[in-house]
Parts: C-alpha cells; structure tokens; sequence
C-alpha cells in the first residue's frame, strides 16, 4: 500500500537532545521507512536552515513525492511560539509567515502536526491571517514527554496511512495510548 501524502519533517532540537541523540524527528524517520511512508527530513538549527526546510526543501519534496505533504514540527514550543535549536524563538505569526505561503500554493489543504510542547497553541495562526495557515493542525496545549509524542505520530501516520478517515475518532485512540489527554485537531475554519 502506497500512501497517499509524504511527511515533511522539520526538526529543531534542544542542544542537550541534539548531543545526546534524543530526536523525536530522527524517530520518526525510523517508524516511517518501517511503515513504508514516504518523507523527507530537515534537522533546522538556526533560522537560516529553518527557512531553506520550509522554503528550498519543501519545494523539492513536492515535486519529487508528487503527494500532499504533512508539515511537522519537531521543536520546543509554549503559548508564544517556537524555539529553534540555537534558542531563537519564531512567535506565532511568525511561523505563520513561513507556513501560509505553502498553504496558499496547495490550495489550503497543508496539515500540520506541531510535535512540541503546547504546539496546540499553533492554532491561533488560522485566526489573525485572511488567507488561512492551514487546513488542520494537530498538538497539545500541555508539556509532553519524548516517548509519548513519538508514539502519538507515528500511531496517527499509521492510521492516516492505512486509510483511517475519522480524524477526531483517531485522536481518541491516540490520547489512550499516549497518554497525551488533550491532543487534539483543530480545522483552520
């Protein structure tokens, strides 16, 4: 079974994860090869490489897959915004600005998977822009371990891959098996 989108991975460790190896991206990676879904994978540790992930390499990601891509966000994040490996933080909008243009040019149909703590708070982003930043986002409003946040994507890209279609349904599944109780979706509506 072939999926029908690619995963477009873009990682910005801690420093201390980035030493000791500790990258949920990188995990991801792995399942997804098991799994058979296809992705491309960009480690982004200062702004520069964030913006040539979200820019240059997507852009090469979807002419080469040729599928819809699902953005995920493998970084730290609070109620503000992200932070990047080398500590410099991308408040809300401003992810928004990278984001919205890919959005645009998919014809609003870019999910996004915020894997980070309070990466639910990404939602804000579909309420202060007239054209949307995405079609849904998935996150949590709360701290999340490194294990739990791996098993909740890879159970969610398994699923979405094996043609699971009732998306809230799904995220009942994974919540049990996460242990992650407010992970949720949200629509850009």
């Amino acid at each position: 079974m072939s999926a029908d989108f690619y995963v477009h991975i873009v990682e910005s460790p801690s420093p201390a994860e980035l030493r000791d190896g500790a990258t949920e991206g990188r995990v991801l990676c792995s399942f997804l090869d098991i799994a058979g879904i296809p992705y491309s994978y960009s480690l982004a540790v200062d702004l520069e490489q964030f913006r040539i992930a979200m820019t240059n390499k997507f852009d090469e990601a979807i002419n080469g897959f040729n599928k819809l891509p699902i953005l995920h966000l493998s970084v730290h994040g609070d109620e503000e915004g992200i932070q990047l490996t080398n500590q410099k933080k991308l408040l809300w909008y401003e992810l928004a600005d990278y984001i919205r243009p890919i959005n645009k040019s998919l014809n609003g149909s870019l999910d996004v998977c915020m894997s980070c703590c309070g990466g639910a708070y990404g939602a804000q982003m579909a309420q202060v822009f007239p054209y949307s930043s995405y079609n849904w986002l998935v996150g949590s409003f709360t701290d999340v371990a490194l294990p739990d946040i791996a098993l909740a994507y890879s159970i969610f890209y398994h699923r979405v891959h094996c043609g699971y279609e009732n998306l809230r349904e799904l995220i009942e599944t994974i919540r049990a098996a996460s242990g992650i109780s407010d992970f949720n979706i949200w629509d850009s509506k």
